[in-house]
């Protein structure tokens, strides 16, 4: 609805608002009919900012979707830190690759905790204090 807030919106009319920049006013009203849209506030702006464990967030490829996937930092990234941005690129890489069954894996989580030169440096700026 025109001049309604995006917290005051119906997942339906947040949906409605999206099919419209798409241009897809020809099957709009099938795909609306059709959908089931669950609008959720997020109390943060950023996902680094909320408490994380281990099944907090969905899996880049939930088990079993042939067509749908999660990219970006509320999605499950194991072993790596949401801070950067090759946390949302690599969500974006596991996604294609698995819903493709393409044979490439994104690359390794850089490890910087296990690299003598971080760790001598860490510990340099420690001791400065």
């Amino acid at each position: 609805m025109p001049g309604t807030t995006m917290a005051e919106s119906s997942g339906r009319d947040i949906l409605a608002e999206v099919l419209g920049h798409l241009h897809f006013d020809d099957v709009r009203d099938r795909i609306l009919d059709s959908s089931i849209v669950l609008p959720a506030t997020m109390p943060y702006i950023t996902s680094q900012f909320l408490v994380r464990k281990t099944g907090d967030r969905p899996q880049v490829v939930p088990p079993g979707s042939t067509n749908l996937a999660f990219i970006g930092q509320y999605a499950e990234v194991s072993d790596d830190v949401v801070f950067t941005v090759e946390y949302s690129v690599r969500t974006a890489w596991t996604a294609v690759a698995q819903l493709l069954r393409l044979d490439r894996q994104p690359p390794a989580v850089y490890k910087g905790q296990h690299n003598p030169k971080v760790l001598v440096e860490a510990l340099e700026t420690l001791h400065r204090r």
